[in-house]
């Protein structure tokens, strides 16, 4: 059962966790969902495995109770422009230097400019169009669209900005529901419910379960039959929604697999409709 042990200080999960003690009152938060139907004129691009599609604006494929929809999003993180989309404003965020615009950050990249994730922090003008309030205790309102987090507040000079958060967890849960899939990944077990990974933890005597996923390198003895193989540049990786797998031999020549990271470092490759 996890303990929540030193190693995990550097877990991803952990990094929102601290932020969530202070701030994070624990409700989880409703995910917009904007059932559309996908025009014939829209654009598609996929970054690895994910299919977006742009139609002024983006949208992605979610499942829902066994269903394909779409969700408002924004640009995905890969996407590259020649030029910057009209009324791009400029932010710095710990001396880096990003252009903001309808909830995407933009940073040079060769001859054009390419989609990086939101750097928590960056204080911007406007919020990006479908982006949803959610009023939580302390009289603090988060407003989210897709995975992008914004809370509103004040520069020197009076004006309104909005500051990018980090994505808070979702709420715990005490029991996992029967049938749910899961994995064990360095001797810890991960149970996956309503789209999110979540692990077992014991804490001043209590138990539940939080989000939570493998470490990078976290070695997984069997493949979970959830798992999509993709091709990329010609290497074999197994994806279950944000966990990526890679086959490799162990000392004894048997196989094995370990947690990498998303192949393909945010390319995007374009498809034709």
């Amino acid at each position: 059962m996890w303990r929540r042990p030193p190693r995990w200080r550097h877990h991803r999960f952990w990094r929102h966790r601290l932020w969530y003690r202070t701030w994070w009152p624990g409700r989880a938060l409703v995910r917009t969902a904007l059932w559309i139907g996908i025009s014939r004129e829209a654009t598609t691009h996929t970054y690895v495995s994910v299919t977006y599609y742009h139609y002024n604006p983006w949208y992605r494929p979610i499942l829902y109770e066994g269903e394909e929809r779409y969700i408002l999003t924004t640009a995905p993180v890969g996407h590259q422009v020649d030029a910057l989309p009209t009324g791009a404003e400029t932010v710095t965020v710990d001396g880096g230097t990003f252009h903001y615009h309808e909830g995407a950050f933009y940073q040079e990249s060769g001859s054009g400019y390419i989609v990086v994730e939101p750097p928590v922090g960056a204080e911007v003008s406007t919020l990006p169009e479908g982006a949803e309030a959610h009023d939580e205790e302390g009289d603090v309102t988060l407003y989210q669209l897709d995975e992008l987090f914004l809370t509103e507040d004040q520069d020197d000079a009076g004006r309104t900005i909005y500051r990018v958060e980090p994505q808070p967890p979702e709420e715990e849960l005490d029991a996992i529901p029967d049938g749910s899939p899961s994995f064990v990944a360095d001797g810890e077990t991960y149970y996956y419910v309503d789209f999110s990974f979540y692990v077992e933890f014991e804490e001043d005597g209590a138990t539940g379960f939080v989000n939570g996923e493998p470490e990078l390198d976290a070695q997984v003895d069997e493949l979970p039959s959830q798992a999509e193989a993709i091709e990329y540049e010609g290497e074999t990786y197994y994806q279950w929604d944000s966990v990526f797998l890679e086959e490799v031999e162990d000392d004894a020549g048997g196989v094995l697999y370990v947690v990498v990271d998303a192949p393909g470092g945010g390319e995007v490759v374009e498809l034709e409709n």
